[in-house]
């Protein structure tokens, strides 16, 4: 039987008056009913939804709702409620995938709040769930983890930042001189990559897009003496060509690699880039193009993949590539 809405209403009312083991006559519920979806409801209406309470496989209530003569309906099971409704192994496990992934997110505040309220859901729908249960898959799954917060602690002061479009100064360390300055920013967007947090906005004295690492931020003071600018492009594409969070005033460019045969099972399952198409393949080695911008992110990437990978164009990001993997040879090389 396919639910609507007012039939779920229905079936809620009709939950709340018969739990804790309250035996319910057949005015009353007429009356709970009509209360609940604001019209008057008719009493095979209410019958039908107790029989689908009862037997519908599709609800899977399976409610113990009996029906006592010249007295009215009750639970058998005075702790039974259809807010308590058991999961089958297969969900009480997915349950607590969820669960685990949320807590490599526990410093997050925004997370924390989230978590909590799966710890809610388990309770209400009382799932066969204890922590005894979490510590057991947790010796079965490994979960990637940072030592470091990746500058998560900014999180929500910056999303609601966002949300009421105010500028900010932001007392940010450099990475490369390690010297410490202030910032006015425009914030748009946050972005996470490899456990690092990262905020997108317009820089008012480069004017431009600025991306800021959010471990490297000491303080966040809002600036309501200046006027907010809205964004003027598709946040959503702005990303679309890059790898990581670098995006420079570059096209993006093809690049055309050469992958050894040992190597093309890993990027076949995990592409480098989401443009990644295959050109050609032989029994040594398979041909790919990425159409991305020549970034640090995607430079690094290449180098991570050692000699399974080589670059055939452009020649510009072959040489670059080339460059660091001599500078790294030659650092390995000296001795201390």
């Amino acid at each position: 039987m396919p639910a609507n809405k007012e039939a779920l209403i229905r079936y809620r009312a009709i939950n709340h008056a018969l739990r804790s083991g309250r035996t319910v006559d057949q005015e009353k519920l007429m009356e709970v009913c009509a209360d609940a979806v604001g019209a008057e409801v008719a009493w095979r209406t209410i019958a039908a939804d107790i029989r689908a309470m009862r037997q519908d496989d599709l609800l899977g209530y399976h409610a113990p709702i009996e029906n006592i003569r010249n007295v009215g309906y009750r639970y058998s099971d005075p702790n039974y409620s259809i807010d308590k409704i058991p999961l089958k192994d297969e969900e009480v496990t997915a349950l607590s995938f969820a669960a685990r992934l949320l807590k490599q997110y526990s410093g997050v505040e925004l997370f924390s709040t989230a978590s909590g309220a799966v710890d809610k859901l388990y309770q209400n729908l009382d799932v066969r769930l204890l922590n005894s249960d979490t510590a057991e898959l947790g010796n079965l799954i490994s979960f990637e983890d940072s030592t470091a917060d990746g500058g998560s602690r900014h999180i929500h002061a910056l999303l609601e930042h966002i949300r009421q479009q105010t500028v900010l100064r932001i007392d940010y360390e450099s990475f490369s001189s390690g010297k410490r300055r202030d910032h006015l920013l425009h914030p748009y967007f946050i972005k996470e990559y490899r456990n690092r947090w990262y905020v997108l906005g317009y820089h008012e004295t480069y004017h431009q897009l600025r991306t800021f690492a959010l471990e490297r931020i000491h303080q966040i003071d809002p600036e309501y003496g200046v006027s907010f600018l809205p964004c003027e492009i598709d946040l959503k594409s702005y990303y679309e060509h890059a790898i990581g969070v670098s995006v420079t005033s570059d096209k993006p460019i093809d690049v055309v690699l050469e992958v050894d045969r040992n190597q093309w099972p890993y990027l076949s399952s995990q592409p480098i880039h989401h443009s990644q198409t295959v050109l050609e393949e032989t029994d040594s080695s398979v041909t790919l193009n990425l159409h991305v911008i020549n970034n640090f992110e995607l430079r690094s990437t290449l180098l991570s993949l050692g000699g399974g990978i080589g670059i055939l164009s452009p020649d510009e990001l072959r040489l670059q590539v080339k460059s660091e993997a001599e500078a790294i040879a030659q650092r390995l090389a000296q001795k201390r």
